[in-house]
């Protein structure tokens, strides 16, 4: 006001007529509504410009009489046009100032919806809740849920109350209280949300365990039925026709009797491990054993495969031990000879390879028809076999490769497939040749 005052005075020793000198006043009455965005002090600048403009402008001057009526009407259309524009103007302050506050609030709504999208399981969203709180609202607070706090807000969703937001200061007033408001609601449908992620993968777990319950179920019937109906005809053959048949016809059916069986008990054994697997209750004894002693008893239990096939056997030439479960391992490598017997042609050659570097590594080679694209990526999951013809009266449950990375990834090793050139396959798994210290020594449980 008084720059506006000042100003007046230069243009009135300028011999500039009162009506442009008026106005002069009228700009610092806008500028004021402008500054302070308040219509009270907008209305103050225009009386107090008017009483100014009297004092000093009107005649007589400095003092508040006013003689012509030119001035006196000059002054009523001063105060009337100051008074509604600083109003207006003031108005409009507020409107935008309204306006921004609104923008804001409404940009710090969506970076909360949007901030819980990234956040999955429980723990992560609930942490996410409380730093959104501390960053937008500058409060502390900790949520509780499923717990009976004292005081705290309320998080609800479709299904009932989950539990509380507790603030550990100050009580939330204005803004503040909005997006503790709205964290809450937020939370409370983030929570649902993970309620009901977990519930579809229980469900879809449930369907998986059923559907491979009933593969396993019809593999199983399917492969007991050819061993058990060989056993049979042999059985019968043997006792109604001993006399007639020959010492050699005699030694080929207890042999057939024997492989049949030894098959049989092969299947029931992966069955149990599969079983113990995906209870987590495979057991490991691990203790130090020569490997040679664990390669012979995989090979003495697969010899009779390898009657009519090329078959060798490549061991180091120290004595090699490591830490490991013999058993397990030596049905790991009893898999392997069976899956190279199995799916290679009977002029293909198989052989069994063992090196000692910083790690254990075996290795089964064949020379047959190598794996075909289509399950090289799920050749290690269950229920996967690498065709579906028969063969020589089994299918496989396609068991015998999970069942190996399960036992080798429990020794903390890897397992893995690669092509043997110019044809062929070659399955290699590792195991540590020292013990792990990460884990303990004996009776390890998975």
């Amino acid at each position: 006001m008084g720059l506006a005052t000042t100003c007046a005075l230069l243009i009135g020793f300028l011999g500039v007529g009162n009506e442009s000198i008026i106005m002069v006043f009228l700009l610092s009455v806008l500028f004021t509504a402008v500054l302070t965005s308040s219509r009270g002090w907008a209305i103050g600048a225009a009386l107090l410009s008017g009483m100014l403009f009297n004092f000093l402008f009107t005649e007589p001057r400095y003092s508040f009489f006013i003689y012509r009526t030119n001035d006196l009407m000059l002054i009523m259309f001063f105060l009337v046009t100051g008074i509604v524009s600083g109003t207006v103007t003031s108005r409009l302050q507020s409107e935008m100032k309204l306006a921004s506050q609104n923008e804001r609030t409404a940009k710090i709504m969506y970076r909360i919806a949007s901030g819980f999208l990234s956040a999955s399981g429980k723990e992560s969203v609930v942490k996410k809740a409380e730093d959104l709180v501390r960053e937008y609202a500058g409060l502390d607070c900790t949520v509780y849920l499923g717990q009976d706090a004292a005081k705290g807000f309320d998080i609800h969703s479709g299904s009932g109350t989950l539990g509380k937001l507790v603030l550990s200061d100050r009580e939330p007033e204005g803004q503040q209280l909005l997006i503790v408001q709205a964290v809450c609601t937020q939370l409370g449908i983030a929570l649902e949300r993970e309620t009901l992620v977990t519930d579809r993968e229980k469900i879809r777990l449930a369907m998986v365990r059923e559907q491979q319950r009933g593969t396993l179920l019809r593999s199983v019937a399917h492969d007991l039925r050819s061993p058990l109906t060989a056993l049979s005809g042999a059985g019968n053959l043997l006792a109604d026709n001993y006399k007639e048949l020959s010492d050699s016809e005699r030694r080929k059916l207890a042999s057939d009797i024997s492989e049949e069986i030894v098959w049989l008990t092969d299947l029931v054994e992966n069955i149990l491990n599969m079983t113990r697997i995906s209870e987590q209750k495979i057991v490991l004894h691990k203790q130090d054993e020569v490997i040679d002693d664990v390669i012979g008893e995989a090979v003495k239990h697969t010899e009779r495969l390898f009657r009519d096939r090329s078959f060798q056997v490549k061991l180091p030439e120290e004595v090699v031990t490591a830490p490991m479960d013999g058993k397990l391992i030596s049905q790991v490598i009893v898999n392997l000879l069976e899956n190279a017997v199995r799916h290679t042609p009977s002029e293909s050659a198989i052989t069994l390879t063992v090196k000692a570097e910083d790690k254990l590594m075996v290795s089964v080679a064949d020379t047959g028809g190598g794996i075909p694209a289509v399950i090289r990526g799920h050749l290690f999951e269950r229920f996967v076999t690498q065709d579906d013809e028969i063969v020589d009266g089994r299918r496989g449950l396609g068991l015998g490769l999970a069942i190996c990375k399960a036992i080798v990834e429990a020794h903390g090793g890897e397992i893995f497939v690669a092509d043997n050139a110019p044809t062929g396959s070659i399955f290699t798994f590792s195991l540590p040749m020292e013990e792990s210290h990460e884990r303990p020594a004996d009776d390890t449980c998975y």
